[in-house]
């Protein structure tokens, strides 16, 4: 009589020092869904996962979350991990990977979407400088109607921790010698001009943030 012998797959046997963690897939990702399309107008269903999205993207070598991964997560209703993640702050909004969906599902505007969910929540961001730049550009766009170059560097420095990292860092030195061959050319306005729709532009912000409907 042969002896039979069963063979185990080596993959089956838990790594030493790595935890395996399993994900419920569907775990009130319907519910997550349904607000996601709803408050954002676009069909993230209709992702098939072609990957067109993120061979399109620019920056996606930097992203720890790939484009094509963050509509499938959104509709996995996985909210943390994409809140926690470097792709929202990385993304360029140069909606490259809307223009080259087949299915039109608008990746860029849900990835906009979540860096301002991840902006008003209390999750820190994984990216803190990128994070304090957003937040910068919204308060300008809301002072002025307008972003004014210099008036943006200006505010974005002097928010805590900034400077003292570009002087570190030697960016404050860059950014210096450029603003000032900007200004010799002609290129960089000091002053900054206020858009006649700025009582229109706040509305918009009020009305974002629920204070008026």
């Amino acid at each position: 009589m042969s002896q039979q012998t069963s063979t185990v797959s080596p993959l089956n046997f838990p790594q030493p020092g790595v935890e395996k963690e399993r994900k419920l897939i569907g775990d009130r990702g319907g519910y997550f869904l349904k607000r996601f399309e709803g408050e954002i107008g676009t069909n993230v269903s209709a992702c098939y996962q072609c990957e067109r999205c993120t061979n399109a993207c620019p920056v996606a070598h930097y992203m720890d979350i790939k484009p094509h991964q963050v509509i499938r997560y959104i509709q996995l209703g996985w909210r943390e991990e994409l809140l926690q993640s470097a792709t929202i702050w990385v993304c360029l909004s140069c909606e490259m990977c809307s223009t080259y969906c087949p299915n039109e599902v608008g990746v860029a505007e849900s990835i906009n979407h979540l860096r301002n969910m991840a902006a008003h929540s209390s999750i820190p961001p994984k990216e803190k400088q990128l994070a304090v730049f957003h937040q910068t550009f919204l308060e300008e766009l809301q002072r002025h109607g307008r972003i004014n170059e210099f008036w943006l560097m200006k505010a974005y420095s002097l928010k805590p921790g900034i400077f003292k990292e570009k002087i570190k860092s030697g960016l404050f030195k860059d950014e210096l010698l450029k603003g000032l061959t900007l200004w010799k050319k002609g290129r960089l306005v000091l002053l900054p001009g206020r858009s006649r729709a700025i009582k229109d532009l706040k509305k918009v912000f009020r009305r974002k943030q629920g204070e008026i409907s």
